[in-house]
């Protein structure tokens, strides 16, 4: 079972990081959602991905910021990564601030711009104003599937 586990979580990783993932915070978040509980020490993770105390650090950041795990240092110091519940759609449903950033400097942009690079702006403006308009009610619906 083990084996297949951390095939698993290889395979995983690669996608991530194929999408664009920075590699340490991808394979700490495939390992983290390959083992039963979805918690692992720092030192777990150090031994199985074969990395310092610093790579799993450094790696767990942009996880953090995203939402995607939470870190406790539990009684004896010890540092704990865990998977935050229903991480993923978490993640997406609380990008609107992010989305509608990327609205308005596209739609400033497309204010300022020349008519051929203001139609590319203004149509990128709007995808991310429709994206933000939907997004909750992707949400909703997936938490109704449920």
């Amino acid at each position: 079972m083990e084996e297949r586990r951390d095939r698993f979580a290889e395979r995983f990783s690669d996608t991530l990081t194929r999408s664009g993932w920075p590699r340490m915070s991808a394979r700490i978040f495939a390992t983290l959602m390959a083992t039963p509980d979805g918690v692992r020490t720092a030192s777990e993770l150090s031994k199985a991905l074969g990395v310092g105390a610093s790579a799993i650090s450094n790696g767990a950041k942009m996880l953090r910021t995203v939402g995607l795990v939470d870190v406790t240092r539990n009684n004896n110091r010890q540092i704990s990564y865990e998977v935050r519940p229903q991480a993923w759609m978490e993640a997406v449903a609380h990008r609107d601030r992010d989305l509608r950033d990327l609205e308005e400097v596209l739609a400033e942009g497309a204010r300022a711009a020349e008519p051929r690079v203001a139609a590319r702006l203004a149509e990128t403006a709007d995808f991310f104003a429709y994206l933000r308009a939907e997004l909750p009610h992707i949400v909703d619906r997936w938490r109704a599937s449920r």
